[in-house]
């Protein structure tokens, strides 16, 4: 019995024991976990991970941070950063890009080295390129000239009439060219009408423009807009009494003197092409700047790598002057970038530049828009529309500081030209608040 009673004793202190150990145990357990949930956002140290393979958490944000975060942005990047939250970017794409001109700081920027389509919006890389290399009074010229003498009314050579691609040349135009000739005392011409159409090649559309866009024609012998000014000039001569012979195409020699001209400056031009978006005046300015496509996009990488001091724009594809083409392609930091230029230059570019742009809610293709908002008559931007496309690149004034701001807003992919508009139209409210 003693033997029996003495194993018993011996069986609880064991048991005991191992209860003892298995609470311990349990405790232990319980305290690791309830530190890790004490600290649910710390981090994690990759170093001193186990050799069982645990998993390295990604690094998380704490809400405390991303609202300190969030607070040290200014009431202006507050707003445009809750305006680009917005669901519509759920399923559009956005490139923005915001600088003050007056302090030099980029302002806010989203996707501003995307590569997306302009639309119209690319006038404005040919108006400012035109202004840097031309000048604001660079002359469109359309002229009569003869290596010929007069004797006494008679002309005794050719007349050759160059064609300058002036979009803006009239009937009343070709008419005055006629009474500077009368004026010069001609009334008959025993040569040929020498057409001379070597402003610029021989394509009369531009590279990726769709067939059925209301496409201009590209010819330098424009009259009224169409490529008439030969007939135009026949008629007038004809109604003048001027006899001529027969047509023919050629080139004026360097020799030949000028007997008449009507010329218009580049100002002039640039006006319909800003505030109506007319495509036929932005590929007449793009040629003015080189006879060939290709002449004339060297000139403008060159613009642009000035305004990227020294540096490779590599997100621009110039396929034509008006942005009807498809294969153009530009960023929101490259618009800004030559806002920038432009402001840096203010009497030959940005003064002209500015008196061309449409207006908010006063003229062209903004006279709709921004009305009753701090935006009126202070946002000064040149549209841009093409399929699923919408874009707005221009200047503004805060009125609240009088600083100068340059932007660019490019909308691709929406289903509504309204709803790249309403929220290109929010983001100039703030702008100019």
């Amino acid at each position: 019995m003693r033997n029996c009673y003495l194993c018993g004793m011996k069986r609880r202190k064991l048991l005991l024991v191992l209860a003892a150990a298995l609470v311990l145990c349990g405790c232990g357990t319980t305290s690791r976990v309830q530190r890790r949930q004490a600290h649910p956002d710390a981090g994690v140290n990759p170093i001193a991970l186990s050799a069982q393979g645990d998993q390295v958490a990604q690094p998380k944000v704490s809400k405390p941070a991303k609202d300190e975060a969030r607070s040290q942005l200014s009431p202006l990047q507050q707003g445009l950063a809750a305006l680009v939250a917005d669901t519509l970017f759920e399923s559009t794409q956005l490139g923005l890009s915001i600088v003050d001109l007056t302090t030099g700081e980029q302002l806010f920027s989203h996707g501003a080295r995307q590569r997306m389509r302009p639309a119209s919006s690319e006038k404005v890389v040919t108006a400012i390129a035109a202004l840097d290399l031309l000048g604001p009074n660079y002359p469109l010229r359309t002229t009569l000239s003869t290596t010929g003498a007069v004797d006494g009314s008679v002309l005794r050579g050719d007349l050759y009439v160059r064609g300058g691609m002036d979009p803006l040349l009239s009937v009343a135009d070709v008419r005055s060219l006629v009474n500077q000739l009368r004026a010069a005392g001609v009334r008959s011409i025993t040569g040929r009408l020498v057409t001379d159409a070597s402003l610029k090649d021989a394509d009369e559309f531009g590279w990726g423009w769709c067939w059925d866009d209301e496409n201009p024609t590209l010819s330098p012998l424009l009259c009224g807009g169409k490529p008439t000014l030969v007939s135009q000039l026949q008629a007038a001569l004809k109604a003048a009494g001027i006899r001529v012979g027969a047509v023919s195409v050629g080139t004026t020699p360097a020799s030949a003197r000028t007997l008449a001209v009507v010329s218009r400056p580049l100002t002039a031009v640039l006006q319909p092409m800003m505030k109506q978006s007319d495509n036929l005046c932005a590929e007449s300015v793009f040629y003015q700047m080189g006879r060939t496509r290709k002449q004339v996009v060297a000139r403008i990488q060159d613009l642009l790598i000035r305004a990227y001091s020294g540096q490779a724009a590599d997100g621009s594809t110039i396929a034509d002057g008006s942005g009807l083409s498809l294969y153009n392609y530009q960023t929101p930091e490259a618009f800004t970038r030559l806002l920038t230029y432009a402001a840096q230059r203010p009497d030959s570019i940005c003064t002209p530049l500015l008196a061309a742009l449409p207006i908010a809610a006063v003229d062209g293709t903004l006279k709709s828009r921004m009305a009753g908002t701090p935006a009126a008559q202070n946002v000064r931007a040149k549209t841009g529309s093409v399929s699923a496309v919408s874009t707005l690149v221009g200047y503004t004034t805060q009125r609240s500081t009088g600083h100068l701001i340059a932007f660019a807003i490019m909308n691709q992919g929406v289903r509504r030209m309204a709803e790249g508009r309403d929220f290109q139209d929010r983001v100039c409210v703030l702008l100019s608040q």
